[in-house]
């Protein structure tokens, strides 16, 4: 298969990542947010982010519930069994040190269990502490704040460049501006978190692996911190987002000088 972009040590193939990870051999690293759970697809809802209101204790009115919410179409199916087991087997066999899976904290049990059953150690389940996230619009029960952070790695000594610190990050999720536009993808990840993330668990000329590549932020990460990486993505709008960013030789207009660790503002 050939692939749809190759450059500056990035490689992007289109196409389904089941077809396409036979034709990979070993890699460093995968750092990777595959589709939602079917729990999230039939439970999410969006809507306003102020409801009159809503910030103030005991207020929670008929005004402020439900009638402001609607279901979330993220623009993809569910997660299937299938492709779970079949990305942890893969990784099992081919994943030299760390595999880190974004998933809803309800169905990371999931994850942790394919990917210990294809022979990974558990080390950690981490959590993106989603500051701007929306709320819960019944009011009826607590929003969800975090996403976890399935965290494996092969049998044997472990190493990352964290220290002591804590398996959570705290960072605000992607918006739109006034100025420009920032979002390309229902589920896209900030670039600063994917930047501490593989700044944290990865060495200059890993290679990293993202068989659900989305908006492309985890190579653009990897691209910006001296990496390799290969992203594998069945969406042609998506792969196109991606060619365009990582063409870029240049940071995008009016972005800011980017931070390894700790992040500033970034084409995310």
């Amino acid at each position: 298969m050939t692939p749809a972009y190759e450059a500056d040590g990035i490689t992007l193939y289109h196409g389904e990542c089941r077809d396409v990870l036979p034709l990979i051999g070993r890699v460093d690293h995968v750092i990777t947010d595959p589709p939602y759970s079917e729990h999230v697809h039939t439970k999410s809802r969006a809507g306003a982010r102020v409801l009159g209101d809503w910030a103030r204790p005991g207020r929670l009115g008929k005004s402020n519930r439900a009638a402001f919410s609607r279901s979330v179409d993220f623009g993809f199916t569910p997660l299937d069994e299938d492709t779970r087991a079949d990305v942890a087997r893969w990784c099992g066999v081919h994943v030299t040190r760390w595999a880190l899976v974004f998933s809803d904290v309800e169905s990371s049990h999931l994850w942790r269990d394919a990917l210990t059953g294809a022979g990974l150690d558990y080390a950690r389940t981490g959590a993106w502490v989603k500051i701007g996230a929306t709320p819960q619009f019944t009011g009826d029960r607590p929003g969800v704040g975090f996403e976890a952070i399935t965290i494996c790695h092969r049998r044997g000594r472990k190493r990352w460049n964290g220290g002591g610190t804590h398996a959570v990050w705290s960072v605000p999720i992607v918006q739109n501006r006034i100025d420009r536009v920032l979002r390309f993808h229902s589920t896209q990840k900030p670039e600063p978190l994917m930047l501490q993330l593989v700044s944290a668990f990865t060495d200059p000329g890993d290679v990293i692996l993202d068989p659900f590549a989305g908006s492309g932020t985890t190579l653009a990460a990897a691209k910006r911190l001296g990496r390799r990486a290969i992203g594998i993505e069945r969406d042609a709008d998506h792969v196109a987002t991606m060619i365009e960013r990582l063409s870029q030789a240049v940071l995008p207009l009016g972005a800011d000088a980017p931070e390894p660790v700790q992040g500033g503002r970034f084409w995310t």
